[in-house]
């Protein structure tokens, strides 16, 4: 380790559920996707330093890592070990000698402040306990004029936002489906955090449809996911009966077997002041 250091929270149920999808995580389509997108609208550059925050397995940290080359240098960080540890065996292969994963909490670091020009975090700002708060926090390991970038749920959102609708229903509020699920609110988090904001915008991440089945499996291989805490706490009789409701929308979606499963994100860009 160099002279970097990223202090860990206590155990929670995001540790437990990224650590057993350590070694598939990046099979989704969708991940390489908004890689691309982030990668592209923080006009990562040679030479830059970048902190990649909820770095997971490291798919967002190598594309980082080879587009600001030798003279620039990545530092991954991540509450799960399973995780790093794939993101380590990964980065053994690749050759790649300007990567460095850390284990530590993304809303609890103690790094050196404005020692980096580019902040990234893909697919984990909505797990965040207090999104404003953070990227306040986050701003301060940033040079002036450094660029954060983000991506948030945005509609529609697949079969996560068909659990999301259908908890709802049931008093269960999932927070990854609202909180910042528009361009406007991603704008909001920015200027809150003192950002300039430079661009929001809204893609289609995926538009692959997903078998009847693999759709019904999604609940219980997703159920310890920690955008779903609400709803692994609610009383095991709601939480049966939003399954059911599920099971019988998605079988109801479905067209020869497969479900519709379009996923839009908002991909977020702000610029600290000079």
């Amino acid at each position: 380790m160099s002279d970097h250091s990223a202090h860990p929270s206590p155990e929670h149920s995001a540790t437990t559920h990224f650590d057993q999808r350590g070694t598939t995580y990046d099979q989704a389509e969708v991940h390489h996707r908004i890689v691309a997108i982030l990668a592209t609208g923080a006009a990562l550059a040679p030479g830059l330093r970048v902190l990649d925050l909820a770095t997971g397995t490291g798919l967002l940290a190598f594309e980082a890592a080879s587009r600001v080359g030798p003279a620039g240098s990545v530092l991954g960080v991540d509450t799960s070990e399973g995780m790093l540890a794939e993101a380590k065996r990964k980065a053994v292969g690749t050759g790649l000698r300007n990567i460095e994963f850390v284990l530590g909490d993304a809303e609890r670091l103690d790094l050196s402040l404005e020692s980096f020009d580019r902040l990234l975090c893909a697919s984990a700002l909505v797990l965040m306990s207090d999104i404003p708060r953070a990227l306040h926090h986050w701003s301060g390991f940033l040079k002036p004029g450094g660029i954060v970038a983000f991506d948030t749920p945005a509609k529609p959102f697949g079969i996560s936002g068909m659990v999301a609708e259908i908890a709802s229903e049931h008093g269960i509020q999932l927070g990854y489906a609202d909180v910042a699920d528009t361009p406007g609110k991603c704008r909001w988090f920015l200027e809150k955090a003192g950002f300039e904001v430079v661009a929001v915008t809204t893609e289609l991440a995926s538009a692959a449809p997903i078998e009847v089945g693999k759709a019904v499996a999604f609940w219980d291989d997703h159920i310890g996911h920690p955008a779903w805490q609400t709803l692994k706490e609610a009383p095991p009789a709601t939480r049966e009966t939003i399954r059911a409701a599920y099971v019988d929308s998605a079988t109801a979606a479905a067209i020869d077997g497969q479900i519709p499963n379009d996923t839009a994100l908002n991909f977020a860009f702000g610029r600290k002041p000079l």
